[in-house]
């Protein structure tokens, strides 16, 4: 363990670049044959690390899937946020630039998204745990556009909001799956024009 021992200081340069490491050959190993045909000490040798290395930074597989996939939607997040930072809040043209960078985060995550929301029930708790989370985020943005007339009284935002989610979850997992099913714009201009607001409620962020 003496040698391992840097390995400990949260936060050091080592640690990062080895968890980095971690994480990369985790990535790719997952998007190639899936989340449950993937052991831990395979991760680990891909890395060029030792076993007993891999679970200094992560008590198992899960949960470095876990790390990956959340640390993605951090970075859909971020780019939602610069994306719409001049927009109006809840505008029709912030849910097209959420949209976009959706549809970007969808093409440049395919592998990713397939795993997650496989029919093959992988990462079923995960996905479901993401749908929970999108549909969240869309009732607080329903909630707001109702408290301020945009959105008829009796449309209920919990039901709106998981309706919401569902189907922009299904639709990326259907995208990802074959991205000759359709083209980006005709992904955006759909869901945009699906919309159960009338094209004015927001998409997660």
């Amino acid at each position: 363990m003496t040698a391992e021992a840097p390995l400990l200081k949260s936060g050091s340069p080592r640690r990062i670049a080895t968890r980095r490491r971690l994480l990369d050959a985790a990535t790719a190993l997952f998007a190639a044959r899936g989340l449950h045909a993937v052991t831990s000490a395979e991760i680990a040798r891909r890395a060029g690390l030792a076993t007993g290395t891999f679970y200094l930074h992560f008590d198992d597989k899960h949960q470095l899937f876990r790390t990956i996939v959340f640390d993605a939607l951090d970075s859909l997040r971020a780019r939602q946020d610069t994306a719409s930072r001049a927009l109006e809040p809840d505008s029709r043209a912030e849910m097209r630039a959420w949209l976009e960078e959706i549809a970007f985060f969808t093409e440049e995550n395919r592998d990713l998204i397939r795993v997650v929301f496989g029919r093959g029930g992988e990462s079923a708790a995960l996905a479901e745990e993401i749908h929970e989370q999108v549909a969240r985020d869309i009732e607080q943005r329903l909630l707001r556009q109702q408290a301020r007339g945009a959105l008829p009284v009796a449309l209920h935002p919990g039901i709106a909001a998981q309706a919401r989610a569902a189907s922009l979850t299904r639709v990326v997992a259907w995208w990802a799956h074959d991205l000759r099913r359709a083209t980006r714009s005709e992904i955006i201009e759909t869901l945009l024009h699906l919309d159960p607001g009338g094209g004015q409620n927001p998409v997660p962020n």
